[in-house]
């Protein structure tokens, strides 16, 4: 096993986990959400429900991993995550019981390699199920990846402590960090605890050099969920970091109370007359169980730290919003628009990069959407009854309506490659026109008086008759031979992306700066 394996493994592990995030926001629908949403309702259903997928699994790192994606995928708050993940430690447990009482040649990778297959299977057989055979694909990867790196890696542990002594703290700290820099070079915590257990029952370790390999190895885990979510967003991140602290105080409590902690499972073990493997075991659990008892009820205040420590910019544009304020209709709408003005800056200067750079930022425009998304879900929330205010009704339209024309904006964006968009320097005055009202977007904010919406318009206006003027140039152009046919359709593909461009700007800042009334409603459509 050389390192091009070791590298394959890699590569096909971070495969897997961008198949399966991917996929998973694909399926990101209101029903998965409210599935979730309701599984994971308050802390200890979600630890139970992250216990659950790592015993299911047999891996905290997948099931932490797969939370970043529900994250990721807007299907879960970052504290319900968090709670998540915590309950991961609780769940990561059963695999020592599984190892001790079945035996510990049990290879996981065989069970799930047909995950695959299936997945592609699904794939190819029809619509409906594609997205659950990428999702079980992308599964099926990961554990193949990680058993890559176990086959790669494998030969590189050796289990030769007889000089260790475990009443030395400096021997303590070895074998901790022994058992962590197992979980990093194997990728999985799960693993080295299987090799673990094959050497106490050859007795290559004793049991209290075992146990404290076992909690080395338990905080190695964070540094392998930090590799599967390079590239992700700040909630993968600030997730991350949650995961390394609770495994860091796992560790720090599991060390500090490892004379009391160790001999309570000896008298336990004692009592029921268990062997090594089982007396392994048992110590697992306990200081698994132990960290999620110390973490489950502060969880909130701990996720709220996290939340300060790193902030996330998705949270910075929609942070005026609030559940608790759809029951006042007139300070939610408010709080909406507020969201709405901060994403539409946003926005701008994404499509300014592009138009001065040529830089298309797909990251940031998946923020946008994502932002907007969730907009889009806190408006449904909010209840206005029969016969309120006219004018909230009409600002609810009206935001909805902003809504629209800024996903038309990002789908406009999307649509065509930058260099492509700006290799043409015919069209100078058009791009200094959709700029001038990037400019403007970019002072705009919630104190920005209706009237100013006449700006946008003329500047739209000007754009649009620049549009139809030259067009109509290129084609005389064209017919007296003076342009290619191909030429033109470039051209005059790349003119109209300016003007849908400049119009929907103008059209978003509209309505969100210019509510509409009910008696307005079919003035605005003449003007669209």
């Amino acid at each position: 096993m050389g390192v091009g394996t070791l590298i394959g493994g890699i590569g096909i592990f971070l495969l897997g986990m961008m198949l399966l995030t991917d996929t998973l926001k694909s399926l990101a629908g209101e029903r998965l959400r409210e599935r979730l949403n309701r599984l994971a309702e308050g802390p200890v259903a979600g630890a139970f429900l992250g216990a659950t997928m790592t015993a299911l699994f047999q891996s905290s790192t997948v099931t932490t991993l797969m939370t970043i994606s529900f994250v990721s995928a807007g299907l879960l708050t970052f504290t319900q995550a968090l709670a998540l993940v915590i309950g991961a430690n609780a769940g990561s447990a059963t695999t020592g019981w599984i190892v001790a009482l079945l035996g510990y040649n049990v290879d996981i990778r065989e069970l799930l390699l047909p995950l695959i297959g299936i997945g592609m299977a699904l794939r190819l057989i029809g619509r409906r199920v594609k997205r659950i055979g990428m999702l079980l694909v992308g599964l099926g990867l990961v554990f193949v990846g990680i058993g890559t790196l176990q086959e790669a890696m494998r030969e590189v542990v050796t289990f030769s402590f007889s000089g260790w002594d475990t009443d030395t703290p400096l021997h303590q700290l070895a074998l901790l960090g022994t058992g962590l820099f197992m979980t990093v070079v194997l990728q999985s915590s799960s693993i080295g605890l299987v090799l673990t257990m094959t050497a106490l029952a050859t007795d290559t370790v004793t049991l209290a050099q075992a146990a404290f390999l076992v909690l080395g190895q338990s905080a190695g885990t964070s540094l392998v969920v930090a590799l599967g979510s390079l590239g992700g967003w700040k909630s993968a991140r600030r997730i991350v970091l949650g995961h390394v602290l609770v495994h860091s105080s796992i560790l720090l409590i599991g060390w500090l109370t490892f004379p009391l902690l160790f001999g309570v499972v000896n008298r336990v073990a004692d009592w029921l007359n268990w062997n090594e493997l089982l007396r392994l075991a048992l110590f697992h659990t306990s200081f698994h169980l132990l960290g999620v008892l110390t973490f489950l009820p502060f969880h909130e205040a701990f996720s709220r730290r996290l939340l300060k420590w790193v902030p996330s910019r998705s949270e910075k544009l929609i942070r005026f919003l609030d559940p608790n304020m759809s029951r006042i209709p007139t300070v939610a709408l408010e709080a909406a628009r507020r969201s709405l003005i901060e994403i539409e800056r946003y926005l701008g200067n994404e499509t300014k990069l592009l138009l001065t750079e040529a830089r298309k930022r797909e990251d940031e425009l998946q923020l946008v959407e994502k932002t907007l998304g969730d907009v889009r879900v806190f408006l449904s929330t909010i209840q206005l009854e029969e016969g309120q205010g006219r004018n909230d009704y009409g600002q609810h339209l009206s935001l909805l309506h902003t809504i629209d024309h800024l996903e038309r904006w990002l789908f406009v964006l999307r649509e065509v490659d930058p260099v492509d968009a700006l290799r043409d320097t015919d069209f100078l005055v058009a791009r200094q026109l959709v700029l001038h009202e990037l400019e403007l977007v970019d002072a705009l904010n919630h104190h920005t008086p209706p009237e100013d919406s006449k700006q946008w318009k003329t500047a739209s206006k000007q754009l649009a008759e620049y549009r139809k003027a030259h067009r109509a140039e290129m084609l005389e152009e064209t017919a007296a031979n003076q342009l290619e046919m191909e030429q033109t359709i470039r051209k005059v593909q790349a003119l109209l992306w300016l003007d849908r461009l400049g119009y929907h700007v103008w059209r978003a800042t509209r309505h969100l700066i210019k509510p509409t009334v009910p008696s307005e409603r079919f003035e605005v459509n003449l003007e669209d």
